[in-house]
């Protein structure tokens, strides 16, 4: 139902994050809730253009700094033997924090405000890596936020500014919800969306959520 796709665009991110210098080396329905998208880099002009200005300041309803809400979610996610995204709590803030957005915003704040309570015992690591929540918590928070950050900070889903299909190249086409071009063959799961075809080819337009997910 709410299947977004945990698989690892976010290998594009470390890499950058690694090529850039930076300080360090988010699975589907019924598991942790949404997932998906790829991550940002140094080359995307539509990073810049969608990101807040600073990380550290901004709160959200619940007082909550966005600098705490990094350290939630990392601190929450990198469970021992769990390596498939980052390698430390300080390389995931580091990294997560350039994806900043306000177009994800809402269920960033719904995110980790819901992940803050969880305990040890709410989480396990899967197959290859990735950290999982057991049971029913946070299933309807939990990737929806911050895989639509790293989908909106990945220049194949959030590329150059468009009004039409036109306006893009290639096969990309233009996302009616984010203004921004998205090519067809991308993993974007999160992205914001308000039609199938603000999608590339594999996803769907969730209504309920406004985001991109599987199928």
């Amino acid at each position: 139902m709410k299947q977004l796709v945990w698989s690892l665009p976010l290998a594009f991110l470390l890499a950058c994050s690694a090529g850039t210098g930076s300080s360090g080396s988010d699975n589907g329905e019924g598991g942790g809730g949404g997932e998906g998208g790829s991550g940002p880099g140094s080359s995307s002009s539509s990073s810049s253009s969608s990101s807040s200005s600073s990380s550290s300041t901004s709160s959200g309803p619940s007082g909550i700094t966005e600098m705490e809400r990094l350290q939630v979610y990392c601190e929450k996610t990198m469970l021992a033997g769990c390596p498939a995204w980052f390698t430390s709590t300080a390389q995931c803030v580091d990294i997560m924090s350039k994806t900043q957005t306000d177009l994800c915003q809402d269920k960033w704040v719904a995110e980790t405000d819901c992940l803050g309570k969880t305990q040890a015992g709410d989480w396990a690591c899967n197959a290859v890596g990735e950290p999982e929540l057991v049971g029913t918590v946070c299933r309807d928070e939990y990737g929806f936020g911050s895989y639509c950050r790293i989908a909106v900070a990945t220049p194949a889903c959030h590329g150059a500014a468009c009004m039409y299909n036109s306006d893009c190249s290639g096969d990309a086409g233009c996302n009616e919800a984010t203004g921004h071009c998205v090519e067809a063959s991308a993993e974007c799961g999160g992205l914001p969306c308000k039609y199938n075809a603000d999608c590339p080819s594999a996803f769907k337009c969730n209504d309920a959520l406004g985001q991109c997910v599987l199928p």
